[in-house]
């Protein structure tokens, strides 16, 4: 297989790969994907698409890692409120069973 690269000089130059079945498949499958007609172009929009990609999911990456933090610090929130609750209840009826007894 030979995939030819435009140089900034304007000239190309011709590359042979030698691909295994299984990177032929690959190959086969970006074609398909990225609907190109020729095997290099189909790598190059293959790539090009990879690195959007990257960046995308690295993006989201830390969004999710954020919202997992934002998560942990509500829930410690929730627990904290809901013991300080439970003891102010245990403290109301501690002395609602003094005012009683006298």
């Amino acid at each position: 297989m030979r995939c030819y690269l435009h140089l900034l000089s304007g000239l190309f130059m011709a590359l042979t790969i030698r691909p295994t079945d299984e990177q032929l498949d690959i190959l086969a499958k970006v074609q398909r994907m990225t609907a190109e007609l020729t095997c290099s172009k189909a790598i190059f929009k293959g790539l090009s698409e990879y690195i959007q990609l990257k960046k995308d999911f690295d993006e989201l990456e830390k969004k999710h890692n954020a919202l997992l933090k934002t998560h942990a610090e509500l829930r410690e929130t929730v627990n904290l409120y809901v013991m300080a609750k439970t003891r102010l209840n245990r403290v109301l009826q501690d002395d609602a069973k003094t005012d009683n007894a006298d």
